[in-house]
C-alpha cells in the first residue's frame, strides 16, 4: 500500500494523518451529539457537524485513493487538503485563544499534530505532484 508513494515517512505521514481523519469522521458522523456537547456546542448544529463528517469523508476516501493510485498527478486534491486543514487549525486555535473556549484545546492539540503530519508527508511528496 505505501509502495505506490516511493516515499516511506511520507507515506507513514500521511497514513497517521489518514487515521486521524477516520477518527474524527467516527466522532462527527456516529457520536455527534455527545461530541457538541462536550464542546458546549448546543444539539442545534448536529446537522451542520454532520456535513462537516460527510464532508471530511469524502477527504479521506480522496487521500485512500492515492494510496492505491499513487499521488502522482493529484496537486489539487493535496492543496484543497492542506487549505481545510490549515484553516480548521487557525480557526480551533482562535477559539481557543480568542474566544476563550476552553473546551476546544484537546481537539487543537490533536490537529496541530495532524496538520504537522500532513505538511511533512506533503512537502516530501510535492515534486510528484
Amino acid at each position: 500500500m505505501f509502495g505506490k508513494y516511493n516515499d516511506t515517512p511520507a507515506a507513514i505521514s500521511l497514513g497517521l494523518f489518514l487515521l486521524g481523519c477516520l477518527f474524527y469522521v467516527a466522532q462527527l458522523l456516529s457520536m455527534t451529539a455527545s461530541w457538541l456537547a462536550e464542546n458546549g456546542i448546543g444539539p442545534e448544529a448536529i446537522g451542520v457537524a454532520r456535513v462537516l463528517g460527510f464532508t471530511w469523508l469524502g477527504l479521506t476516501i480522496g487521500l485512500i485513493r492515492t494510496y492505491a493510485t499513487g499521488p502522482d498527478g493529484q496537486s489539487t486534491y493535496f492543496f484543497a487538503l492542506l487549505i481545510a486543514q490549515i484553516g480548521i487549525l487557525l480557526n480551533l486555535w482562535h477559539q481557543h485563544l480568542f474566544a476563550e473556549a476552553a473546551t476546544v484545546i484537546d481537539d487543537a492539540i490533536i490537529v496541530t499534530v495532524l496538520t504537522a503530519l500532513l505538511l511533512i508527508g506533503y512537502f516530501r511528496i510535492r515534486s510528484r505532484l
